[in-house]
């Protein structure tokens, strides 16, 4: 059985109304073809929602690839259809994440959005630290990874907004596997433009960096980015709840930590350079 509101909704634009995969913010309605209707789970994905009727309009201004809004009513959004699904379904074809690192760099020419804060950022030393002070960790590997982290450390970047959640089940591939935008803004912010690649496996995040800076020299991003993979799976080890169900590629607690490990058996050499 439908939402009731999703059948309201769908009654009043005079289009048929389907439930389709959503996310964990989120209940999914196709109005039709064009459309999609997003209605929140709870309080909190209403805030998410509020911040995307914020968000949205400065990345469609700005021509970042992603559906407009059509209409924002607190209780539901109503946005238009991207052709294609999501890159968790759909194959991406060569070319794809590139085309997601051109993407983000048109949307971190935005640099202010009224209402959106710049959160401070968190400093993993202190994790390791605490990780050391509890018994988790002896203290030469705290040591040790207190030196690669100082190691991977650059200056800050000035605050640009962010997607914030720039994974596969928030990029959109066509039916040919290219890329044709970013759904689900919830976790938009202003903040360090390095933290949008922390979400995409090492191997992708390679190559939208390429697409981003429109180069094959990377400079020094390969090390802000690693600092957030590297941060995030050391951070994950604290909370090790497996989340069943989950269609983002960190859901199961070690992935990410594994995934580091991987990547460094074969990475390029401007992400090889970086290990401890």
């Amino acid at each position: 059985m439908l939402n009731p509101c999703a059948d309201t909704i769908g009654l009043r634009y005079a289009l048929p109304v389907r439930e389709i995969p959503g996310g964990a913010a989120n209940r999914c309605y196709a109005l039709g073809d064009s459309l999609i209707l997003r209605i929140p789970r709870d309080a909190a994905a209403a805030t998410d929602l509020a911040r995307e009727a914020i968000v949205i309009p400065y990345a469609v201004a700005a021509g970042v690839p992603t559906p407009p809004i059509v209409e924002y009513a607190g209780g539901y959004m109503v946005v238009t259809r991207v052709p294609g699904a999501d890159a968790v379904t759909a194959p991406v074809a060569a070319g794809f994440y590139e085309a997601v690192g051109e993407g983000l760099a048109v949307l971190h020419t935005v640099t202010a959005v009224p209402g959106l804060d710049a959160p401070a950022p968190d400093d993993p030393v202190a994790l390791v630290n605490a990780y050391a002070t509890g018994g988790l960790i002896d203290a030469a590997t705290a040591s040790w990874l207190t030196g690669w982290f100082g190691r991977l450390r650059r200056p800050p970047l000035p605050p640009v907004l962010l997607h914030g959640d720039v994974a596969d089940q928030n990029l959109m591939a066509g039916p040919d596997g290219r890329f044709t935008g970013f759904v689900d803004w919830g976790d938009a912010r202003l903040a360090d433009p390095a933290i949008d690649f922390a979400k995409l496996p090492l191997p992708a995040a390679d190559r939208a960096l390429r697409g981003y800076l429109g180069t094959p020299d990377l400079g020094d991003w390969p090390a802000r980015v690693l600092w957030h993979h590297l941060h995030w799976a050391l951070g994950r080890l604290a909370h090790p709840v497996p989340e069943p169900g989950a269609r983002h590629w960190t859901a199961t607690p070690y992935a990410r930590l594994f995934s580091i490990m991987r990547f460094f058996t074969a990475a390029p050499g401007q992400w090889t350079r970086l290990l401890p």
